[in-house]
């Protein structure tokens, strides 16, 4: 991502915790746009990234989709503004005589509020009439569309695996293309050597990880294919000139609680 949003960046997820205290490394939590853009930068969700960049979804939509907060309740008062605002934002994807809800609905599943189609019947007719366009717009840096998953992925005897292994899962299976695997390539390999510094360790959340247990917590966290991580890992200099040592962990309090490695 390049330097122009003027964001900085987001601490790495997990790492040692204070209960009451906050790194300074990491920003404060929240729903302003410039959080969601680098918590998705952080996570690698440049598709998302690109699109809120462009103006073709808000950051808000992009969290209540995630999962990361749910829009509140109508009250029945103030204005609806802000609802057409939302709505207009999505217009630009409109094709086919579809509303952008039911282009969002093509690209990221159904909303918390249900369906934007009468039917299954209708959606499959709408992705039909529509799949040329949505995947231009959406099939990119190693993911899909909901709507492909639910249409065009059971030809190829694949089944949905969740946001964060899509990547990989369809990078093994040979449909992404050439650009695509380039670009998750270059991606994967930046995360497995940053996994490579002597005395890598990794807090996953109930206990603090070194060597080698740490860093498979860390391919699996940035979704690194198990073959990738075996061949690189293979043909790492450290694994070459014999086996890896690892520093102490600073300190003398108390044994950590389960440290493995």
């Amino acid at each position: 991502m390049s330097d122009d949003l003027d964001r900085p960046p987001l601490g790495k997820p997990g790492g040692p915790r204070t209960k009451g205290q906050r790194s300074a490394d990491t920003r404060p939590t929240g729903l302003r746009r410039d959080y969601i853009l680098a918590r998705l930068e952080r996570d690698g969700h440049k598709d998302l990234v690109e699109a809120i960049c462009k103006g073709r979804v808000s950051a808000y939509t992009v969290a209540v989709e995630l999962g990361w907060t749910k829009r509140p309740e109508p009250i029945g008062t103030g204005s609806t503004n802000a609802a057409r605002r939302r709505q207009h934002q999505l217009k630009a994807f409109a094709s086919g005589g579809l509303t952008s809800g039911q282009i969002q609905e093509l690209w990221l599943g159904p909303s918390h509020n249900g369906s934007y189609f009468g039917s299954r019947e209708e959606l499959e007719q709408a992705w039909e009439q529509n799949r040329n366009e949505v995947m231009r717009l959406f099939a990119n840096n190693g993911r899909r569309p909901r709507a492909w998953w639910c249409f065009d992925a059971p030809s190829l005897n694949l089944k949905y695996p969740g946001y964060d292994r899509e990547q990989s899962y369809l990078f093994e299976a040979g449909v992404l293309s050439e650009a695509e695997c380039a670009e998750l390539l270059r991606s994967w390999r930046r995360k497995f050597e940053q996994a490579q510094t002597p005395g890598f360790d990794l807090n996953d959340g109930e206990r603090i990880l070194i060597g080698d247990r740490a860093r498979a917590a860390h391919f699996e966290w940035a979704g690194i294919p198990r073959a990738l991580v075996e061949q690189w890992s293979a043909e790492h200099p450290a694994r070459r000139h014999g086996k890896r040592t690892e520093p102490a962990l600073p300190g003398s309090g108390a044994p950590l609680k389960s440290e493995v490695r």
